[in-house]
């Protein structure tokens, strides 16, 4: 069975000259929706400005309390149920941790970690659904 969903990047030049796009299956287009919903923050999308979530405007500010954890878990929580409804029953955990990355051989420098644990089930089928990503923060970049 061909899959339905189109894999991003989109190429939409590609797609008006009616040439084959790639696509992707419905578990993998969750997981590229939410990884867009991480790494957007609000209003940069013009066309729906509460697509997104608070992580960017919390970047820099002081991410060691248990609130400011929570603080990003219900942004996420609230934008995934607003804007994945493809999932239902969804479960979200963020983790902080410090982890030193390597520059050069004799030059280290630790970063700050958030790990996201999305899961839930596949509102179509009622299957298990699991996601992970982690994000460095200050400045925000992906593992």
């Amino acid at each position: 069975m061909p899959h339905p969903y189109y894999a991003l990047p989109l190429r939409l030049e590609e797609i008006l000259q009616r040439k084959q796009h790639p696509t992707c299956s419905l578990p993998q287009s969750i997981a590229q929706n939410l990884y867009l919903i991480l790494t957007t923050h609000f209003a940069e999308s013009r066309f729906d400005e509460s697509f997104g979530c608070s992580l960017w405007d919390e970047d820099f500010s002081n991410q060691t309390s248990s609130r400011w954890k929570e603080d990003i878990r219900q942004s996420i929580e609230t934008s995934v149920a607003k804007h994945e409804k493809r999932l239902n029953q969804v479960r979200i955990r963020v983790d902080l941790a410090d982890q030193e990355i390597q520059l050069t051989r004799t030059n280290r420098r630790v970063k700050r970690r958030l790990s996201v644990w999305i899961d839930g089930l596949l509102t179509r089928t009622n299957e298990s659904f699991s996601f992970q990503r982690s994000l460095f923060l200050a400045p925000l970049s992906t593992e």
